[in-house]
């Protein structure tokens, strides 16, 4: 029998990194501005230039690439703030939950695997995954359902016996739906992702029909 499977999306449905993602950035503003003797204003200025190139695009997600193409310590400057993250409540109860219930817990994420890696070990969570697929892996946004099929494939899944879960219409929700999994949106992700960049925030406002929808994560209780 295929394996059930449920992809978990992270920023804004296990996690709040709005305040780590702006401590990052701001200081691998700092430290742009440090290498190269420069003001700060001139070095945000570059680093939003460096974003903006790539908008649109799952390397806007990659702090490595970034630290790598500015030559700035992208691990430090992520080290230096995870006490930032806050998990969000019940994630650890309902993770172990669905594992009770026989499904593997895949995180489905938009960040590279070393970053998400980074920061589930911090969150004390990474015995409840099975397997984490960032884009660097997909070679693409989730919008594009290759995060989705790569799981799939890697555990034999059934999509018929699987969950997306999110806050993301277009991310998690569109694509996922489409490849015959059952989804979940998540409404509190809506407060919890204040990026840097705003240009995701579209996303979270387009309308959606997934099959189920929840304010708390502890409502999946009765639906996985």
């Amino acid at each position: 029998m295929s394996d059930k499977l449920i992809f978990w999306d992270w920023s804004g449905t296990l996690a709040d990194e709005s305040r780590l993602d702006k401590a990052v950035c701001r200081s691998m503003e700092q430290d742009l501005a440090r290498n190269r003797g420069i003001p700060f204003a001139e070095a945000e200025a570059l680093f939003n230039r460096h974003l903006k190139a790539l908008e649109g695009t799952w390397p806007w997600h990659d702090y490595v690439r970034h630290g790598e193409a500015l030559d700035i310590d992208w691990k430090r400057s992520q080290e230096a703030h995870l006490e930032l993250l806050t998990v969000v409540e019940g994630a650890p109860e309902i993770l172990a939950l669905s594992r009770e219930r026989g499904y593997r817990n895949i995180l489905a994420t938009n960040a590279v695997g070393r970053v998400a890696r980074l920061r589930v070990d911090h969150a004390g969570l990474s015995d409840h995954f099975d397997s984490i697929i960032g884009s660097d892996e997909a070679g693409a946004l989730k919008s594009e359902g290759r995060h989705f099929q790569l799981g799939l494939e890697r555990f034999s899944g059934d999509p018929g016996r699987s969950f997306s879960i999110g806050d993301n219409p277009v991310q998690d929700i569109r694509p996922a739906g489409r490849l015959g999994l059952a989804t979940v949106f998540c409404e509190s992700g809506r407060h919890l992702t204040h990026y840097h960049s705003e240009h995701l925030n579209e996303n979270h406002n387009e309308t959606v029909e997934p099959d189920f929808r929840i304010r708390r994560l502890l409502e999946l209780e009765s639906i996985i």
